[in-house]
């Protein structure tokens, strides 16, 4: 194989190897980088909406509250405390607001009914000084209600005794659902649902499950395909948050989870893996038609490199072969284009022809003189014949005369050789 052709195809699949190689690794640790900042990313995302749906749903308990510290309510006067509260109802976006005493009775501001909620944990926890919401189904029409429960005290000190509870009770399958649905989802099929401590569905954008209080993981006791999500949700109840993938539905899906802030809820954010998969893949693809433009250029720029090192290269060996199997120009020159080995090793070359010139030519001059000084043998031998002679001088002439042509012949042939050498 030619040095021209030898030379820019090791340095191209030189540049070749070492590009795929850094294609490969670059690609492995984005890729690796990318999911982990995709991973990183969702459990800040949904820690982030778990804050969120906090203060939202603090905003909705301070409006309550405030409502609670009015004169009026906390007369308990149920005569002073039912007309004053009906304005209030609309306002709140509540379906009804109720007024429990300390024995657990709750009497409704518009149904005009009672029931006895003593057992309920709102009640107990209001009662205790905390405001609460919790989710049930309602003793009064059946359905699934959000109640919102705050304390009433007997005046404006922080410490001072709790003398009933302020409810507003609320449409169970939008209330939550529709606040869970303003948070954010960083991808397309994103969405996000709330479980309460037991794993039932308190909100979800199947608002069906609210209504039928879904449970997965009682759900999975019957149904085996609902275990990879209730193994989900029970594992989300072990920690403050993060992220696990499970399969629902015919799909495979990630999970990140957090526990809400001050409620026994965990929120979850569920996304479709082919959709992060699609994502990375188009990341990938970025990257390799990225790497292959760069490989491309570098072969390109390898063979360039490589064909102006064997370039010179090249010049000396047809220059040597020219001296040696051609017409042995010593008069050429190999020109000097580069620095450092290549441009010495030219230099040098043009040092040896040089060199080589000087004896050649005085080679060719004593040829010369050769030439000439057999002509002048060869005229005597010539003269010496045409005399009369002895006999041994006959002979002696006759061997003159041998040795004469013999150097004329190798004369011949010197001038010929040196003939071939131009200087």
């Amino acid at each position: 194989m030619k040095l021209s052709v030898k030379i820019p195809l090791l340095m191209g699949i030189v540049v070749f190897a070492s590009t795929a190689a850094m294609l490969f690794v670059v690609e492995f640790k984005v890729r690796s980088a990318i999911e982990k900042s995709s991973s990183n990313a969702l459990i800040g995302e949904i820690e982030a909406n778990a804050d969120f749906l906090k203060s939202k749903l603090d905003l909705h308990l301070e409006v309550l509250a405030e409502v609670a510290t009015r004169i009026r309510v906390r007369s308990m006067d149920w005569d002073i405390v039912r007309p004053a509260l009906k304005p209030d109802v609309a306002r709140l976006g509540a379906l009804d607001l109720a007024m429990i005493d300390t024995t657990g009775l709750a009497r409704y501001v518009l149904g005009g009914t009672s029931v006895d909620v003593k057992d309920r944990a709102y009640f107990k926890k209001a009662m205790a000084g905390e405001k609460n919401v919790e989710m049930v189904i309602s003793r009064i029409s059946g359905n699934v209600v959000t109640l919102f429960a705050v304390p009433i005290r007997q005046n404006a000190e922080a410490n001072a005794p709790v003398v009933g509870v302020l409810l507003a009770r609320k449409d169970g399958a939008h209330t939550l659902s529709n606040l869970v649905a303003e948070l954010k989802a960083p991808y397309e099929s994103g969405y996000a649902f709330l479980v309460n401590e037991e794993g039932t569905m308190i909100a979800h954008r199947n608002q069906e499950f609210i209504n039928m209080q879904f449970n997965p993981i009682k759900q999975a006791e019957k149904d085996p395909s609902l275990k990879s999500l209730a193994d989900m949700i029970t594992l989300a109840f072990k920690g403050k948050s993060g992220r696990t993938e499970y399969h629902y539905n015919g799909k495979d899906l990630i999970g990140a989870y957090s526990k809400v802030p001050g409620f026994h809820w965990v929120l979850f954010l569920s996304i479709e893996k082919s959709e992060i998969e699609n994502k990375l893949s188009q990341i990938s693809m970025t990257i390799i038609l990225i790497g292959f433009l760069f490989l491309i250029t570098g072969v390109a720029v390898a063979v360039g490199i490589g064909r102006s090192i064997a370039k010179p290269v090249i010049s000396m060996v047809d220059a040597f072969k020219d001296i040696t199997q051609g017409e042995g120009d010593l008069s050429q020159s190999v020109p000097v284009h580069f620095k450092g080995e290549m441009g010495d090793l030219a230099s040098y070359f043009n040092k040896l022809i040089a060199t080589l010139r000087v004896p050649i030519s005085e080679a060719k001059a004593t040829v010369d003189n050769l030439g000439y000084i057999s002509e002048e043998l060869s005229l005597i031998n010539r003269q010496l014949e045409t005399n009369q002679a002895t006999k041994e001088s006959s002979q002696e002439i006759l061997r003159i005369s041998r040795c004469v042509n013999e150097l004329a012949a190798t004369c011949g042939e010197l001038r010929q050789t040196m003939d071939k050498f131009k200087v």
